[in-house]
């Protein structure tokens, strides 16, 4: 399995991730905020097959590349089934809150809805789904046993974690969804929807919202 972070193009919006299953070519491509030059040129250069949408949450700086990215590969986009009137409201995508110039959600239907323990089968490559609501009802982290990784959308940061004060917000729920996460045995690498990559143990002894459930 191959991981690769696409660069957002618009500033502020999500990082994007692309994963490929190296034993059969088929990629999944994770959080298209947009679906420009440095998604399609990483989707090419991988010459992967994209057979997946996974969306962490319906946050518009997450999405609006999803319609693009289905249109142009034919990818099935991928969400739990709280967040998916996300795909079609600017309301609850927060685009109406936070209007981003040249940015428009064109509306898509989800073709896979996940709950929590739902596995997606990439290849090779099995990604189960852990519920983590708190940053938005239907937030998601995708988790690969197999590379000891974490795609933690909006859920867990670099020493902090996803805010709770926007449509949808928890914090109590977002504290319950950290405890799910620093649970999981052992280390992982944690790839966040914002900021830099991180890892499980460094944030379970780090990570000041963390520190402060124990």
């Amino acid at each position: 399995m191959k991981v690769i972070q696409i660069d957002p193009q618009y500033e502020g919006f999500a990082n994007s991730y692309l994963i490929v299953d190296e034993s059969t070519g088929e990629g999944a491509l994770i959080d298209p905020g947009c679906y420009l030059e440095n998604a399609q040129a990483a989707v090419r250069d991988s010459a992967a097959a994209l057979k997946y949408i996974l969306l962490t949450h319906g946050h518009f700086d997450h999405i609006l590349g999803a319609h693009s990215a289905k249109e142009l590969t034919g990818a099935k986009i991928v969400i739990h089934p709280e967040d998916e009137k996300c795909l079609s409201s600017e309301y609850y995508s927060l685009l109406t809150t936070y209007p981003t110039e040249g940015c428009e959600l064109i509306p898509e239907k989800a073709d896979i809805l996940v709950n929590d323990g739902d596995e997606i089968k990439l290849g090779e490559t099995a990604i189960r789904v852990m519920h983590t609501p708190g940053h938005t009802p239907g937030g998601v982290c995708y988790i690969i046993e197999s590379g000891r990784v974490i795609f933690s959308g909006d859920t867990l940061f670099h020493s902090t974690a996803g805010r709770t004060d926007n449509i949808g917000g928890d914090f109590e729920k977002l504290c319950s969804s950290l405890k799910k996460l620093i649970a999981l045995d052992g280390d992982y690498t944690v790839f966040p929807g914002h900021n830099i990559p991180t890892t499980l143990e460094r944030e379970r002894t780090r990570n000041f919202i963390i520190r402060r459930l124990k």
